[in-house]
C-alpha cells in the first residue's frame, strides 16, 4: 500500500477523535476540505464538480461559479486556527488558485497555527498571484492534475488558451521544483492522471514526461462516474466495466511503473473495488461515518457533508454567511438529521460509489462493530506506532 494514499491506515492515527465520536461527543474534523472558488479556467469533462462550472450545466440549478467572499474567507480562517483541526485541503469546486485571497489565507494559517495544508490544483495560475513561495513555504503537498501525456490532448481535453495551457503548467511545475530546492522546502510535489476511456492510451507518454521532471510522485487513479450531478443513478452513469481496467489499463500501469520507478503511485484500492465488487464497489458499510471527519466548505459558503455533495443544499449543515464554522459544526442535531437521511432513508442511493469518504468508511465501520471487544482500540494504537514511519501526511485522510 502507498505511504501517501492510504486513508484506512491514516484513520488509525486519529483514534482519540474516532473514540470521541463513537462516545457521542463532537470532535472537530481531521481534514477540512475548502473550496476557495467554484470558477475554473479549465473544462475537464470528468471533473467531480463539473456540475458547478462546466458550460453545459449553465442555467441549471446547480451551476454556480462563485468565489469564497473575502470577509467570509477571513472569518473562516480566524475560526479554524482556534479549533482542533489537523489539516486543510485547498480544493474545488473550481480551481482554488483563482481566488485572489487564497495566498493570504494560506499564509495566515501557516503563521498562526499548526494546521497542515495541502492543495489540489491544475497548476496554471501559480504565477498570476505569485503563489510559488507561499506554496513551498506553507504547504505539506500540492498535487497538480495533468490527465494527459501529450500537449495537444491536454489542451483539447481541458479547453485551454495560451495563458493556461500545457506549456504553462509544465513551466510552473518546474518553477515549483526549483523554488523547493532553493528554499530547502519539504513540500511534496505530485502530478495526477485520472484514467478514463479517452486518455488511457497516454499513460506511457505521461510517464515519459515526468520521469525527467523532478516531482516526487506521479499518481494514477480511475475515473469515478459521478451521480450527484443529476441526483439519480441510471444506466448511462454506471462505472466503466471491469474489463476495461483488466484488459486495457493494468498492463499500461505496469509499464508506467517500470518507467517511473519510485515515483509511481496508484490508488489501487479504487481499481480493486471496480474490478472485484461490481455490484457494491466495496460499499459494505451501513453508515457514512468518514464524512464526519472530512467535511467540505463550498465556495458558496455552505458546509457540505463531503466533496461529492457540494452544490446540493439538502446536504449542507449550514452557511458561513449565517453562522461561523464552529457554530455550524457544533449543531450536532442538524448533522445527524442529514446523515440519517443519507444512511437510513436514501441508503446511499444518491451517493457516488467510491466517493471521497469511501475508504475511511470501511475502517470506521469495522471499528464501530468491534468497539466492545476488549483491548481492540489499544491494539490498533499499538499498530500505528509500527506504521508511523511508513505513512506520509497522516493528517490528510
Amino acid at each position: 500500500m502507498s505511504n501517501i494514499f492510504d486513508p484506512q491506515t491514516k484513520i488509525m492515527f486519529h483514534l482519540d477523535k474516532v473514540k470521541s465520536y463513537f462516545d457521542n461527543k463532537n470532535p472537530d474534523p481531521i481534514t477540512l476540505e475548502i473550496d476557495p472558488s467554484n470558477a475554473c479556467n479549465h473544462s475537464c469533462p470528468f471533473c467531480i464538480s463539473g456540475h458547478l462550472h462546466l458550460k453545459k450545466y449553465k442555467n441549471t440549478e446547480l451551476f454556480n461559479r462563485t468565489m469564497l467572499d473575502k470577509k467570509i474567507f477571513t472569518n473562516l480562517i480566524e475560526d479554524l486556527v482556534k479549533m482542533n483541526i489537523e489539516a486543510v485541503s485547498w480544493t474545488g469546486g473550481g480551481e482554488p488558485t483563482m481566488n485572489p485571497f487564497l495566498g493570504e489565507a494560506i499564509n495566515f494559517i501557516g503563521n498562526n497555527s499548526k494546521i497542515k495544508q495541502g492543495m489540489f490544483s491544475n497548476g496554471s495560475m501559480l504565477e498570476r498571484f505569485n503563489l510559488f513561495e507561499t506554496i513551498t513555504k506553507n504547504l505539506e503537498w500540492i498535487r497538480i492534475s495533468i490527465d494527459a501525456g501529450k500537449k495537444d490532448t491536454y489542451d483539447d481535453f481541458r479547453k485551454t488558451n495560451k495563458t493556461n495551457n500545457f506549456d504553462t503548467v509544465i513551466k510552473n511545475i518546474k518553477e515549483l521544483v526549483k523554488i523547493k530546492k532553493k528554499t530547502k522546502s519539504n513540500i511534496t510535489i505530485g502530478v495526477g492522471f485520472v484514467v478514463t476511456e479517452e486518455n488511457y492510451n497516454e499513460i506511457k507518454d505521461f510517464s515519459k514526461i515526468f520521469v525527467n521532471v523532478d516531482v516526487d510522485y506521479c499518481q494514477f487513479k480511475p475515473e469515478i462516474i459521478q451521480i450527484e450531478r443529476t441526483g439519480e443513478r441510471d444506466k448511462d452513469k454506471e462505472q466503466i466495466s471491469c474489463d476495461f481496467w483488466l484488459k486495457k489499463v493494468m498492463t499500461l500501469l505496469d509499464n508506467a511503473k517500470s518507467i517511473l520507478g519510485n515515483k509511481f503511485e496508484c490508488n489501487s484500492y479504487k481499481i480493486e473495488d471496480l474490478i472485484v465488487d461490481v455490484k457494491n464497489y466495496g460499499r459494505n458499510y451501513k453508515m457514512c461515518i468518514g464524512s464526519q471527519f472530512q467535511p467540505c466548505i463550498g465556495a458558496d459558503g455552505n458546509v457540505y457533508v463531503c466533496t461529492n455533495h457540494r452544490g446540493h443544499k439538502q446536504y449542507s449543515y449550514g452557511n458561513l454567511n449565517d453562522k461561523s464554522f464552529r457554530d455550524i459544526w457544533s449543531d450536532i442535531n442538524k448533522r445527524r438529521e442529514i446523515m440519517n437521511r443519507i444512511d437510513n432513508v436514501e441508503k446511499f442511493s444518491k451517493c457516488t460509489h467510491l466517493c471521497k469518504p469511501h475508504e475511511s468508511n470501511k475502517i470506521l465501520w469495522e471499528i464501530k462493530n468491534n468497539l466492545d471487544k476488549k483491548n481492540y482500540l489499544n491494539t490498533l494504537k499499538d499498530k500505528t506506532q509500527y506504521l508511523k514511519k511508513k505513512i506520509k501526511h497522516p493528517e490528510f485522510i
